[in-house]
Parts: C-alpha cells; sequence; structure tokens
C-alpha cells in the first residue's frame, strides 16, 4: 500500500498578519519576523529530503518555500517548487484586507455567546459552521464555503498523491485556515480552534485509504 507523508507548513508571518487584516487569497510581503519563520521552518526540515515541493500560488507562500527549500540539506532547483491554488488560503470574499478583530466581531457577535471570533466560534462549534457563516453574511457571497474549500484541498492532495511514489516525503506550504481543515478531515479530536503559527509544521501520512496526522503546528524539532 502506497504511504505519502506531507509536511505542511504555514508560510511566514506577512503584513496582513502583522496589522489583522483578513488575508485570504489577498496577498502581502513576509515581514522580517515572516522570514525568520520560514528560515526556522527549513531548520526544522532540513534533513527531509523532498520528493516534491509544493505551495498555494500566493507570494508568501512562494517565498516560504524557497526559503525553506536554500535551508535543505538536499535542495531543488527553485524552478521545480510547483505552485498549486488548491491549497490556498480561504477566500473571505467581500471582506478581504478588512480589519480581522473589528469584522469577526460584527460577523460572530449574533452567533457566540462568548468572545465573538473565528476561534471561539470554532470551540463551540466547529470549523465548519464557523467559516460558512463568511459566506452567509458576504453581501456578494463571494466567500468561500467550507465545502467549497474541502472540495479543492482533496483536489490537491488527489494529485499530489497521484504524482507521488511510495514512501515519499512531500512539503507543501499553505495558509492557516486550510490547515485547519486538513487537520480535522483527517482527525477531528484535534483542538483546531487556533490557526498554527506561522512557520509551524503539521504532518499527514497519507495511503489510498486513509490518512493520519503525526502532529498539528509543530514548532520545535521535527
Amino acid at each position: 500500500m502506497k504511504t505519502v507523508n506531507y509536511y505542511f507548513v504555514r508560510h511566514g508571518q506577512t503584513l496582513f498578519n502583522r496589522y489583522r487584516h483578513l488575508q485570504g487569497w489577498s496577498d502581502s510581503p513576509l515581514t522580517e519576523k515572516g522570514v525568520a519563520d520560514a528560515k526556522h521552518a527549513g531548520d526544522l526540515l532540513t534533513d527531509v529530503n523532498f520528493a516534491n515541493i509544493y505551495c498555494s500560488d500566493t507570494t508568501r507562500a512562494i517565498k516560504t518555500a524557497r526559503y525553506i527549500n536554500a535551508q535543505n540539506q538536499h535542495p531543488k532547483n527553485e524552478k521545480e517548487i510547483e505552485m498549486i491554488s488548491a491549497f490556498r488560503e480561504q477566500f473571505f470574499g467581500y471582506f478581504e484586507g478588512a480589519n480581522s478583530v473589528e469584522t469577526e466581531f460584527k460577523l460572530y457577535q449574533q452567533h457566540s455567546t462568548v468572545e465573538p471570533t473565528l476561534n471561539a466560534m470554532t470551540a463551540m462549534h466547529g470549523i465548519k459552521v464557523a467559516i460558512d457563516i463568511w459566506k452567509d453574511v458576504d453581501p456578494f457571497h463571494d466567500a468561500e464555503s467550507y465545502d467549497e474549500i474541502f472540495t479543492r484541498l482533496k483536489q490537491g492532495l488527489d494529485y499530489t498523491f497521484k504524482k507521488a511514489q511510495d514512501g515519499d516525503h512531500l512539503l507543501v506550504v499553505s495558509h492557516g485556515t486550510l490547515i485547519r481543515i486538513l487537520t480535522s478531515m483527517f482527525n477531528d479530536q484535534i483542538d483546531v480552534s487556533h490557526s498554527p503559527r506561522n512557520g509551524s509544521v503539521t504532518e499527514l501520512q497519507l495511503t489510498e485509504n486513509s490518512g493520519q496526522i503525526k502532529y498539528f503546528g509543530k514548532t520545535t524539532k521535527i
């Protein structure tokens, strides 16, 4: 049975992360800390010989992937890093670029009896409910639903799994909410009420029939 090991890394901190702006399909540069996040992830994974390196098609993910690759003992040619839109962050639609604290408060205050935030809603009702509210409230309904994100994430996994050989190690540089959804897909007992830190690593071991999350949001030596 073919087994493939995925190492999902959340991109390094960006200006939008620092200023607390919603950043889904919109993009902003890595901060100085973001570069350090990426290099730290590279240090954590320096001994892993990746058969392929993937990232979302956002600049923050691409640059993070390049920093990680540069730290690796078995680096690839940068041209071999493949960008896959299926691994993008959740699309916030109308709310892209808005202040995250103010927007989450407005969105969740009528739905939550606790702190009106994405994290609190996820802890109380699960990540699907917390994400679907964005689409419901978006006046254009352009924001992605949980099912839409789930579908494209699965397409990305299917594509990369088919290309891989048994025993391969794959790097995927992606995003906080997408990694939360990935984790809940394969282990609903892991607490995903808080996003993994920038530069953290989540490992998925995948076969044709099942998947296992080995760890979520790890920031210490692998």
